[in-house]
């Protein structure tokens, strides 16, 4: 599912996010004109948004597994029903812009119920890891 296909829905990610643990409910909006992009916006503090982006778009061999106790928390299934997204700083140049691959953003796509999830230490991704290093990664892919 693409980003674009949620624009406008609220995402209830339950004080999940780490370091917003008081905020319940996030809108996703579409960046008009970029299909990658999205901006995560707080329902409760206006002041509380993040450009997040499916990490997939640019390291196409990023990997990892859903805990059991995660896909509970959201009700989730089937893998086809998980959006993952990564929360992105936005840096000039643009290349030099990184993604947190080590915290993902797991939404299932049929309740709206998300959840931010730290990857244990076997994976090895980094928290503020640049785009421009895409294709170095190895793997591919999401499992539940």
């Amino acid at each position: 599912m693409l980003i674009q296909e949620l624009d406008g829905k609220v995402i209830q990610l339950n004080g999940s996010l780490l370091g917003f643990g008081h905020l319940q409910e996030f809108s996703i909006h579409a960046v008009e004109g970029n299909r990658l992009f999205a901006l995560l916006q707080s329902k409760e503090e206006e002041g509380v948004g993040f450009v997040v982006a499916s990490p997939f778009s640019f390291f196409t061999s990023y990997t990892f597994e859903i805990a059991e106790e995660d896909k509970e928390a959201i009700d989730l299934l089937k893998p086809d029903d998980a959006l993952i997204l990564a929360i992105m700083t936005i840096k000039d140049p643009f290349n030099s812009s990184t993604m947190n691959l080590l915290a993902p953003i797991v939404v299932n796509i049929e309740n709206m119920k998300g959840i931010q999830i730290v990857l244990p230490p076997k994976y090895e991704y980094q928290t503020r890891t640049s785009i421009a290093e895409g294709q170095l990664l190895k793997g591919g892919g999401v499992s539940c």
